[in-house]
């Protein structure tokens, strides 16, 4: 049986391929000229299904954030019945060429309009949008400008505001008179905290050295800073979160689709994750905390994480056929429901299609409140999976 830790994985995905090809890791590529330049985009599962259109974040791209994601075993009902579109922000993309030095990279809201191009260009009249940090901030302004294409977002370390003093004063200004082609110390230190936090480098030191060669091996260092720099000058995103004052007759600048927030209990971007969530409409806004996990959500918990995508997808009526994934929490409650009601000569029914509340997993573990297995009654396993996936959007859950 597999077991997810709740630590990193030990081998580099970031510097390996995988091993074998299946319909869903092999990627079509797909260059795109916008009004801002070129982007390459990548298409994984079967075409002709719902668009899901992904972004990555900074020091990143579709291969080094996304693919290896999607490959997993929990993600293959979701490839089966989606087709993904990862977009890479110009020059971004795996063995890049550098941006000629005279260009002026996009802002952030140039970027977004990059993203309208694309749909454009594939024909896409609406999706499902799956950003991280840097991506977020983007899928987040294009859904804001283009609400009508954009009818739910998936939103890891999503950031509305603008640059926090943090940010200005370690970074920002070293990086006025740095070299635009090579890392630098201090650069490297700041991207390493801002993908895993602190609490994480300490616990995971074996998940920095993999970042770092990521950086230093993997990915253009001119044109990456380009895009960082972008980020840097952002300006902040403008919501405001709905009321009964204001929803009818002002409404409010805010996000119309829904929308889920993702990010880990010692992320650096905690905060404005909650800021950002607190000026959506609480009845379309899902805040997802995994209590177990930094700043790298896809990286040290990917198992919770695409269940926590799934059950999204299944409130936005997507893969309600799907069963359980094998290894999911749910399935593992229920799995405990059936061995407990064959223990005492009664199978009953069995719901293989509930969802155990999020609030009493700790470390991808369901968390009995019994300590005796054999003294947990029908009735304690029948109130715990009542809950129904199509519920999942309506609450605020911490893995």
């Amino acid at each position: 049986m597999t077991d997810y830790a709740t630590s990193v994985n030990l081998q580099d995905p970031l510097l390996e391929r995988p091993s074998t090809e299946t319909s869903y890791i092999t990627a079509k590529s797909i260059p795109i000229s916008t009004r801002y330049g070129y982007v390459l985009v990548t298409q994984q599962g079967k075409p002709d299904r719902t668009p899901l259109v992904t972004y990555h974040d900074v020091g990143y791209n579709s291969a080094t954030q996304f693919h290896h994601f999607f490959a997993f075993n929990e993600m293959a009902a979701i490839t089966d019945n989606f087709t993904i579109y990862h977009i890479n922000a110009p020059g971004q993309e795996d063995r890049a060429n550098p941006l000629p030095a005279t260009s002026v990279y996009p802002s952030m809201e140039e970027l977004a309009e990059t993203v309208n191009d694309v749909f454009n260009h594939l024909e896409i009249k609406t999706a499902i949008g799956f950003g991280v940090g840097v991506g977020a901030n983007i899928l987040t302004r294009f859904a804001l400008k283009y609400p009508s294409k954009m009818y739910g977002l998936i939103l890891i370390n999503g950031v509305s505001r603008g640059i926090n003093y943090f940010e200005g004063f370690t970074l920002k200004w070293p990086t006025q008179d740095m070299p635009q082609t090579t890392w630098t110390d201090p650069l490297l230190t700041y991207l390493i905290w801002y993908h895993l936090g602190f609490e994480t480098q300490t616990a995971h030191p074996d998940l920095v050295q993999s970042l770092r060669r990521h950086l230093e091996e993997n990915v253009n260092a001119k044109n990456v800073i380009k895009l960082l720099n972008s980020f840097l000058k952002r300006t902040p995103i403008i919501m405001e979160r709905p009321n009964e004052m204001n929803k009818n007759a002002n409404p409010p600048i805010t996000l119309t689709c829904t929308i889920m927030h993702i990010t880990g209990f010692t992320s650096p971007h905690k905060d404005d994750v909650i800021d950002t969530n607190d000026k959506c409409d609480p009845t379309k806004s899902s805040y997802v905390e995994f209590s177990d996990c930094g700043g790298a959500v896809l990286d040290e918990q990917p198992a919770k994480t695409a269940e926590a995508i799934r059950l999204f997808l299944q409130g936005l009526g997507h893969i309600s056929h799907m069963s359980i994934p094998k290894y999911s929490i749910a399935n593992r409650v229920a799995e405990q429901a059936a061995e407990n009601k064959r223990r005492n000569g009664s199978l009953g029914r069995i719901s293989r299609r509930g969802s155990a509340p999020f609030d009493s997993v700790d470390s991808g573990l369901y968390r009995r409140d019994s300590q005796d297995d054999d003294t947990v009654g029908d009735d304690y396993y029948g109130h715990e999976l009542q809950l129904r996936v199509d519920s999942f959007d309506d609450r605020n859950v911490k893995l």
